[in-house]
């Protein structure tokens, strides 16, 4: 498809590109897209091929030309792109600091006990379940060291999914006393997503940008 909807005006255009993804998303087929409007190729493209005077400079996925251009002129190509709007919250999660599988209140608060900070991931054979403070483990072992922990002890936080893109899940991360868990459809924890990790990447965009200025 040679640049097929770069005549089109912006709202035509996105909801053309809406209807290419569900197309491709059924008939399961590759798609060699060309377009000038690297938004564009971010938004479609699963690979993107960067040329320059007719040698490939760079290719690979959205996240990778992004985060790590290959030359300066993909550098420079890639410097006033909305990474916000472009990447994922699989792309610049970490993975959960303190992941606790412990089904009995000793056991939990030995595992935090052993990792950094005082807040952890609650995981059972459901799948994750919410966030357990040390606080709230240090109350309830006082209580019955061998009890289990029960809904009464960790606390429901919002949760994003790995595919979410970066831009609409930054309001509940800057509200979030926690970060936020990343879970996928199947209730399985993949890591999470602190303040620091979406300031890093935008933050070294408006870096890039200066410097290539």
């Amino acid at each position: 498809m040679d640049e097929a909807f770069s005549a089109l005006d912006p709202l035509i255009r996105s909801e053309m590109q809406d209807q290419l993804i569900e197309l491709q998303a059924k008939l399961q087929k590759t798609i060699i897209f060309i377009t000038h409007d690297l938004d564009e190729a971010l938004r479609l493209g699963d690979r993107i091929a960067i040329l320059k005077d007719g040698e490939v400079v760079q290719q690979g996925k959205p996240e990778e030309i992004l985060l790590n251009p290959a030359t300066s002129y993909v550098e420079a190509f890639v410097k006033d792109v909305n990474r916000a709007r472009a990447l994922t919250v699989e792309t610049v999660m970490q993975p959960p600091a303190c992941r606790i599988t412990a089904d009995k209140i000793e056991g939990a608060l030995q595992q935090m006990k052993r990792a950094d900070g005082d807040y952890g991931y609650y995981v059972n054979d459901d799948g994750y379940q919410g966030v357990v403070t040390q606080e709230a483990l240090e109350k309830a072992f006082k209580v019955e060291p061998s009890q289990r922990l029960t809904k009464a002890i960790w606390q429901e936080v919002p949760v994003i999914s790995p595919e979410a893109i970066l831009e609409t899940v930054i309001p509940e991360t800057l509200e979030a006393e926690y970060s936020l868990p990343v879970v996928d459809d199947e209730g399985n924890l993949k890591g999470e997503l602190p303040l620091s990790c979406i300031a890093d990447v935008l933050t070294s965009a408006e870096t890039e940008r200066k410097e290539l200025a």
